[in-house]
């Protein structure tokens, strides 16, 4: 990974959208790689621009009770080091979240417009009052020189991602291993459990914290490679356990009121009072051990949990009953488990009935990346949400999509495969025109291909082809050459949808009521006013003949095919 400028442009090449800046690109690649935050998050936390007082971006986290500064610095000379100026610098801009009231002041006075509703829609200057812990993240793609390192050693609630912590910490997308390098816990003067059921043995240990935590892939999240999460995200570790590793006196007892870890590994030795594993994970206690690891100046020599150590292949199926049954102390998120359910595996061999090794339907991460289109369960279940339930301004819970609304969204008579691939094509011209929205910070929002996509659902109800089309995509799939046939027809229908938002948006900002997009686009009684307004537009344009309707796309192109070939079913539905 190329850090170094302007090598790193092609790092983050993703994040470089018209109208930001390389260094807010640069910020949002770090949110959604490194603290794991989904698109729309990440956009929303970031307040970078004028008189955003030193803050570049801002993070809330009401479980931990911390509210995260960002302050990103891309350098573009990559012999230049980070000294403690600028340390001491963001250190002191810190200082204006430690007061209620200055925030308050900030919120009303700063003309940074991102910043003030940031500062004000999350409440910030109560959850100050309320004891939440103000901690500032620096980032940067060049490296931290010796006074930058004895500074930040100085600092409790400052870290750092330099260039050589970005690199370390770094966890591509896709499958990861178990971690290979072998590691040894020393159990002198306790006695360990060995036992041996079927093809499993397995060691009961306690075992030290200050050896746990120096287990490589905790901040990267590697340790947890075999957690049935594919992707455990900004982890939620658990203020309890947080509280007892500050107080020393507990750490002898530890080991009573802690339910410990389980982890999986390929080779286990014990002897002479140590226990040696290779090719291992943990698959229970990763909140326990990340809380450990962020607290590990704290660990004391008594401080020891509780190990269950299991020798066993990953791919074996009992590894996953043991990955899935020891996660009842945190029962595991529907979401984790629903790449098993009956429904999603329907629907995955559907498509490979259906569309064979064209098309498939992924429903783990990292299957299939050799079918040359690849179709993601958890985004289809976002582009549902907004087509079929008519509900975009909720497509930004991502967590919600496989978990609570997961039977809303998939369990129903009319998904299929035939359906998804037709709402994901329609998405997939949605997002071709999303470079020709105006305002252009508008365009690369997540949320906003979810409400165009809405829109075109409320554009296909107007006439009675388009109406046909939603209730059964699937004849119009099946005709000769319909999956090209269905985009060429709805985008002309999308294309003059993004005209009339582009008017919209013009006479909000003339009429000094700008779009306030990152809140608007997640308010239901905003959305619906805005599509009203949109969508009576289209419609007047096609009342007049300045656009086509679906119906009428899907005729021209019929026409074109039956001069050749026979009328088909679809055809006459619409003529």
């Amino acid at each position: 990974m190329d850090l170094n400028y302007p090598g790193l442009l092609t790092v983050i090449s993703s994040e470089l959208a018209p109208g930001r800046t390389e260094s807010h690109g640069f910020l949002l690649w770090f949110l959604k790689n490194y603290y794991r935050l989904d698109d729309i998050d990440a956009a929303d936390s970031v307040c970078d621009g004028f008189d955003d007082k030193g803050i570049d971006a801002l993070y809330i986290d009401n479980n931990l009770e911390t509210i995260d500064v960002f302050q990103s610095k891309l350098v573009q000379n990559p012999v230049r080091t980070l000294g403690d100026t600028q340390l001491r610098e963001f250190v002191g801009a810190l200082a204006q979240l430690r007061d209620p009231a200055t925030v308050d002041q900030i919120a009303a006075t700063t003309s940074n417009t991102e910043l003030s509703k940031l500062l004000r829609s999350e409440n910030v200057s109560t959850k100050i009052a309320d004891g939440f812990t103000v901690r500032g993240i620096f980032l940067t793609n060049i490296c931290c020189d010796n006074n930058a390192s004895q500074y930040i050693s100085t600092q409790d609630n400052l870290r750092v991602f330099d260039k050589a912590e970005l690199i370390r910490a770094y966890v591509p997308a896709g499958p990861t291993s178990p971690i290979g390098t072998p590691v040894a816990f020393d159990v002198f003067g306790y006695e360990c459990i060995q036992c041996t059921i079927g093809e499993a043995r397995a060691i009961f240990a306690p075992v030290k914290a200050s050896e746990l935590v120096c287990l490589d892939g905790i901040s990267s999240n590697e340790l947890f490679a075999w957690n049935v999460r594919s992707s455990l995200g900004k982890t939620k570790v658990n203020k309890d356990i947080s509280g007892s590793i500050s107080n020393v006196d507990e750490h002898k007892e530890f080991l009573l009121f802690h339910n410990g870890l389980t982890l999986l590994c390929q080779n286990l030795d014990y002897l002479n009072d140590r226990i040696t594993v290779s090719g291992y994970s943990v698959v229970n206690g990763c909140q326990s051990l990340t809380s450990l690891y962020e607290n590990r100046n704290k660990i004391s020599g008594d401080l020891r949990l509780m190990c269950r150590i299991i020798q066993l292949p990953p791919g074996n199926a009992l590894a996953e009953k043991i990955t899935h049954h020891s996660n009842n102390q945190n029962p595991i998120n529907a979401r984790d488990l629903q790449s098993n359910s009956s429904i999603q595996r329907r629907l995955q061999n559907e498509f490979r009935q259906h569309f064979g090794s064209d098309v498939f339907y992924r429903i783990k991460r990292g299957e299939g990346d050799q079918a040359p289109l690849n179709i993601d369960n958890d985004e289809v279940g976002r582009l549902l949400l907004a087509f079929d339930l008519k509900q975009p301004w909720i497509c930004h819970r991502s967590y919600a999509v496989l978990d609570e609304l997961h039977g809303d969204i998939y369990a129903r008579p009319e998904i299929n495969a035939h359906r998804i691939l037709v709402v994901h094509e329609i998405a997939s011209e949605v997002i071709d025109a999303l470079p020709n929205i105006e305002n252009q910070m508008l365009g690369s929002y997540r949320l906003t291909r979810y409400f165009m996509l809405y829109l075109v659902r409320l554009a296909l109800e107007l006439d009675q082809c388009g109406k046909r089309f939603i209730e059964d995509p699937a004849q119009y799939l099946q005709e000769s050459d319909g999956r090209r046939k269905i985009k060429v027809a709805i985008r002309p229908v999308i294309s003059d949808l993004v005209i009339d938002l582009n008017a919209e948006v013009r006479e909000r900002a003339d009429s000094d009521n700008p779009l306030d997009f990152k809140r608007e686009l997640k308010s239901l009684n905003s959305v619906r006013e805005l599509s009203r307004s949109i969508v009576a537009n289209y419609q007047k344009s096609v009342a007049r003949g300045r656009a086509d309707s679906f119906g009428a796309e899907w005729s021209k192109l019929q026409l074109v095919a039956n001069s050749t070939n026979a009328p088909s079913d679809a055809e006459a539905t619409c003529t």
